[in-house]
């Protein structure tokens, strides 16, 4: 005897795949619009009632071309099969971007009631109306033993859906509604050109935020890449200036390769045709004031804070999460770091790669949250790096070809001044003729040994330039392992902890914290470089020593606390103002600090038991006074004279590079200042004083 079995799904499955699956309510609204988008909708508009708190409601309207009662039954409530696999056009030609529904089901699962109400095109004057009541799926064994009702009936409404959801089990916190509202307004972008659908929401986070998204800027860029990849895998870029006018373009083999250390480039990309524009921006008033910009900087600024970054755009609808904040996606931030001239950031700069994809060659991602990283999206990812690379290094081209010529042009003008004067000094009589030329001679030797000096502080700060892209990179590369460090040995001592109890603390607590500082160390050696090269701390202003040397003190903190150096400060009464970068200060207050802290590592008879650093400030009408000092072993005059301590490359220590006290020289000259130093000071060690000019008033 056989009997006749079928699959069936207890209600639990609704919740597994609605709120389980989609990690944010408002990416199932999301999809409720992006549905809206299939309907061939000219508008949508979600309206948020009470959703602070549990009990609000959720209304999503769209004008499209509504379902019929087949519609319904067949696609709206059939959950796991994709309507695109049946037609990927729309009546209007769209792309079809809606997908198995899970996340519809995710949205009508963030309240209790739902009820859709909606109007077909095909059959016009017909409403078809349609109640969920998720309560009734509580009481029965199967999904398919609750039965549902549509219900028909005449109207004189235009064609159209509205989905209301009652009673919220859910509610939205601000991040959410913050987070829904820069969706929907990016959903179709801020970029230029038709835009044939439109979002509203009815929350103020929404219009402030539309606000500022579609201000246009984009004529505002320094510069613009527009690139596209065809069909068949083959890439073409094009590079504009500000002006609009073609800096460079190149094919397939100088795009694909650019990436690349061994110059080496594919055949083609294995990925979908896309197109990718960005716009990248030069957020100085200097660049702003040259092209005679109708905007101020703080408003572009502002705006690129809200759309920064580069945006996914699959069959028109942006995809989420590419380009928000933590998801840059082309590593742009991350390839400034390694090379920061002429490369764009997510803070400088916004793009769009548009991708049609009529194969479904790309995955979305089950709970919406973009695509899997199948081979065809790491392609893709890989072109738009590559693009990004190339214009980097046309860039750079240009800047040096724009360099050499103003070589030659001061050359040139040299060489004519030159030829004037000797034209001039040969209408001289003899006499003067004789002590125009002596003079001439002298101003020009003096005139050549000031362009040797010169050339050699441009070598030194080349090598500390080397010197410091070099250790950005290390350190960025550094703090990922770090980090797993840290969290590991966190790990090691809850579990430890829990399961040895007592034996814990006798026998593994000391090594563990042993490591976990050690990485606290560790993090250190990568915030330092990361910090004192960060952009903005090379703007001139006035500069309050006290903050400086307090936050690098912090900065230093764990690697002094590790090494058991104390540091104290002595920081004079109303602030020490001085007009300099905070680059500046920095550089002479972190020199000086790995000076003694490497003193402290060598031995010497009579140490003190106390490692100490003494911080001091003083004012006075016309100065501000900075001393560094420590207790350490003090500068040795027999290995090294103390006038020499100041010359590059001049250094006690086998592994020193003798630009540390260098740098603290010429940052102290370069802000009209003067520094001194006593191989033995007030404390017992090392002793530098620097004075620079003080600031009359805080900026």
């Amino acid at each position: 005897m056989a009997s006749l079995a079928s699959l069936r799904f207890s209600p639990e499955i609704l919740r597994r795949l609605g709120e389980e699956l989609v990690p944010h309510p408002d990416l199932g609204v999301i999809e409720l619009v992006r549905n809206a988008y299939d309907a061939d909708a000219p508008t949508c508009s979600v309206e948020m009632d009470s959703v602070e708190a549990r009990g609000g409601r959720i209304v999503v309207t769209d004008t499209g071309d509504g379902m019929t009662e087949d519609d319904i039954i067949s696609g709206w409530l059939l959950l796991g099969k994709s309507t695109k696999v049946e037609s990927t056009l729309t009546r209007k030609g769209r792309r079809k971007v809606g997908e198995k529904g899970l996340g519809r089901l995710a949205a009508l699962r963030l309240g209790r009631y739902v009820t859709l109400t909606t109007r077909p095109r095909s059959t016009p004057g017909i409403q078809h109306v349609l109640k969920i009541d998720w309560r009734s799926f509580d009481a029965v064994a199967a999904v398919e033993d609750v039965q549902l009702t549509i219900t028909s009936m005449p109207t004189e409404s235009e064609p159209g859906t509205r989905i209301e959801i009652d009673e919220l089990t859910t509610a939205f916190k601000p991040k959410d509604v913050e987070r829904l509202a820069r969706a929907l307004v990016l959903l179709t972008g801020p970029f230029p050109g038709p835009a044939d659908f439109r979002v509203d929401l009815n929350a103020p986070e929404f219009q402030k935020l539309a606000g500022i998204v579609h201000q246009s800027f984009f004529d505002e860029a320094e510069y613009r890449i527009v690139a596209d990849l065809n069909d068949n895998g083959r890439a073409s870029a094009i590079l504009y200036d500000w002006r609009g006018e073609v800096i460079s373009s190149g094919g397939h083999t100088a795009v694909s390769s650019a990436g690349s250390e061994r110059g080496d480039s594919p055949l083609a990309y294995f990925t979908p045709a896309a197109h990718f524009e960005l716009w990248s921006f030069n957020l100085s008033a200097n660049a702003f004031a040259i092209r005679g910009s109708k905007h101020k900087v703080s408003e572009v600024r502002n705006w690129l804070k809200s759309v920064g970054g580069v945006h996914l755009y699959h069959r028109n609808l942006r995809v989420h999460p590419y380009g928000d904040e933590g998801h840059d996606w082309l590593d742009m931030n991350l390839r400034r770091v390694r090379s920061p001239e002429l490369r764009p950031g997510t803070n400088t700069a916004v793009g769009r790669v548009s991708v049609t994809d009529e194969e479904q060659r790309l995955t979305p991602k089950t709970d919406r949250t973009g695509f899997l990283e199948t081979p065809e999206f790491v392609e893709l990812a890989r072109f738009g790096r590559n693009v990004l690379d190339w214009a980097a290094k046309e860039l750079l081209k240009r800047r040096e070809r724009e360099k050499e010529k103003r070589q030659q042009q001061a050359g040139d003008k040299v060489a004519d001044a030159l030829n004037k004067l000797q034209d001039t000094v040969s209408r001289l009589p003899p006499q003067q003729r004789r002590d125009v030329l002596e003079a001439t001679n002298f101003l020009r030797t003096a005139f050549d040994e000031k362009v040797r000096a010169v050339e050699d502080d441009l070598l030194l700060y080349r090598t500390l330039s080397t010197v410091g892209t070099t250790t950005a990179v290390f350190a960025h590369e550094t703090k990922q392992p770090v980090d797993l460090i840290d969290q590991a040995s966190g790990v090691i001592a809850r579990r430890a902890s829990r399961l040895l109890k007592d034996q814990y603390t006798d026998q593994l607590s000391e090594p563990v914290e042993t490591v976990r500082k050690a990485a606290d160390s560790l993090r250190t050696y990568a915030d330092i470089p990361l910090r004192l090269l960060h952009r903005r701390k090379r703007r001139a202003t006035i500069v309050d020593v006290n903050e400086v040397a307090a936050d690098i003190v912090g900065l230093f903190d764990p690697h002094l606390d590790g090494a058991g150096i104390a540091v104290e400060l002595q920081l004079a009464d109303g602030g020490a103002p001085v007009k300099a970068t905070v680059a500046s200060i920095e550089a002479i207050l972190a020199n000086l600090l790995a000076n003694a802290t490497y003193a402290f590592t060598q031995p010497h008879p009579g140490g003190a038991s106390q490692r100490l650093i003494v911080i001091k400030t003083d004012v006075n009408a016309n100065s501000v006074f900075l001393t560094v000092m420590d207790n350490g072993p003090g500068i040795d005059t027999s290995k090294l004279a103390i006038e020499d301590i100041w010359l590059p490359g001049a250094t006690t220590r086998e592994d020193g590079t003798g630009l540390g006290l260098t740098i603290v020289r010429d940052a102290a000259r370069d802000l009209k200042g003067e520094v001194f130093v006593k191989p033995v000071g007030e404390i017992g060690g090392a002793e530098f004083n620097i004075e620079l000019p003080r600031a009359t008033t805080f900026s």
